[in-house]
């Protein structure tokens, strides 16, 4: 009786923990801000506190807080993801 409710709450906590992953990037692309933000922003407030950052967002987080207020909005972090997007491929469309 006790194995069978230690297996079915292993199964419940492994469901739990599955459901609460962000979602994964497009293969080969690059997360959206949504994962990025579901990924570190542990309270869920909306922003991301230097506590939360991690990797390159850490080391340049005072370069992506723009507005210098100790935490990283969306729309900081779309404006420096769009500035470092690489240029869109020439369309050759009208050489045909």
């Amino acid at each position: 009786m006790l194995k069978s409710i230690a297996v079915g709450a292993s199964i419940l906590c492994a469901t739990v923990a599955f459901a609460q992953q962000p979602p994964q990037p497009p293969a080969g692309g690059r997360p959206s801000i949504e994962q990025i933000f579901g990924f570190l922003d542990a309270d869920k407030d909306g922003f991301i506190a230097k506590e939360e950052a991690r990797g390159p967002m850490a080391q340049h987080f005072e370069h992506i807080d723009a507005d210098k207020d100790g935490k990283i909005s969306p729309e900081e972090l779309k404006t420096v993801m769009e500035a470092r997007r690489p240029p869109e491929p020439a369309n050759d469309e009208a050489d045909d």
